[in-house]
């Protein structure tokens, strides 16, 4: 019974050293496998893979593909007093280039412009060396090709304030052109003044001065003459008297926008007849718009008769029409050459 009492305690004690042995083997097993925190990389983000790493280093660089995305056009502007600023904002939209104020540090009071009372105009005008301060620059000027400059004519210059904006930027290689504004004053040599502020690697382009309130359309012929505006050649509504093709300056009323809407499903052919020796007239077939007013016409005249009738004039007449355009290009015994005899066939298409 001693025996069996001893061998039982003795296998008791094997087995309690065997589990602290396995224990102590697990332990150092995990042990083994935690990483050293001096060695191991920075945990990523829960749910930051790879790609919202590309996105972030995107984003850093989106500033540099945004400015390369701007307009290649700034249209910069100095208006002292006003008149200039729509004259440049209307180029900019032509262009859709960039638009920036050329605004000064210290601003100009209707006293600075007092001119030939020794105001502060007169005398930055007297001293080719002025150069008044601009407040703020041009962000990222190397990426334009092409600068326009608007400013007005101070004693037949630009104002020294222009000169200060051509000396802060590196214009090498770009496209220069100005406009100016003025109640009467010339261009003059105000332009060719400004060229020996920039580089000989500038390229000039013709510039312009305008009246204060220049339509837009002046604006785009000059832009398209000095080759920043591409002419783009819109469908038109043609004429025909017979096998004669005719020019025609048509009106912008709601009359002609209702005939061009009606020839572009296909050419309308009206059957003119002549009457009282002054005009041919036919029927359209349907109704136009019109705005009647009493007019006394010319020759070349095109007008609408009772809203549903085309007169084009040889002679003249005073009666109640609404106006849809005039004939260029033909002189009264041309006119009446053509449209003089017998009835005509008009044909409007579109083209």
């Amino acid at each position: 019974m001693r025996k069996r009492l001893i061998v039982w305690i003795l296998a008791a004690l094997l087995l309690l050293c065997g589990c602290g042995k396995v224990a102590q083997s697990d332990e150092s097993v995990e042990a083994q496998q935690a990483p050293d925190a001096s060695t191991q990389e920075p945990a990523k983000a829960e749910g930051a893979p790879e790609e919202a790493a590309q996105a972030a280093a995107t984003e850093e660089a989106a500033p540099e593909s945004a400015s390369e995305s701007h307009s290649k056009i700034l249209v910069a502007c100095f208006s002292a007093t006003g008149n200039t600023r729509p004259l440049a904002q209307a180029v900019a939209k032509l262009l859709d280039a960039d638009y920036y104020e050329i605004v000064p540090a210290e601003p100009y009071t209707e006293a600075d412009l007092a001119y030939y009372t020794d105001c502060r105009a007169d005398r930055e005008q007297n001293d080719p060396d002025a150069r008044p301060a601009i407040s703020g620059q041009v962000e990222h000027m190397e990426q334009y090709d092409t600068v326009v400059l608007a400013h007005p004519i101070w004693h037949g210059q630009a104002p020294r304030i222009i000169s200060t904006f051509l000396e802060a930027y590196d214009f090498a290689e770009k496209n220069l052109t100005t406009f100016c504004t003025s109640h009467s004053s010339p261009l003059g040599i105000s332009a060719q003044n400004l060229r020996s502020l920039v580089p000989d690697s500038v390229t000039w382009l013709e510039s312009r001065r305008f009246a204060i309130g220049t339509p837009e359309n002046e604006l785009a012929a000059w832009l398209t003459e000095i080759g920043l505006l591409k002419q783009v050649e819109a469908p038109a509504l043609l004429l025909t008297v017979n096998d004669t093709h005719i020019s025609v300056d048509w009106e912008d009323n709601e009359s002609v926008d209702s005939l061009r809407e009606l020839v572009q499903g296909g050419p309308l052919t009206v059957q003119m007849s002549p009457y009282g020796g002054f005009e041919q007239v036919g029927s359209i077939g349907q109704s136009l718009p019109r705005d009647d007013v009493q007019i006394t016409t010319e020759p070349g005249d095109l007008m609408l008769y009772s809203g549903n009738q085309i007169v084009a004039f040889y002679g003249s007449n005073t009666w109640v029409y609404t106006r849809l355009g005039r004939i260029r290009d033909m002189n009264q015994e041309a006119l009446t050459t053509l449209l003089g005899g017998d009835a005509v066939t008009l044909t409007l298409s579109w083209g």
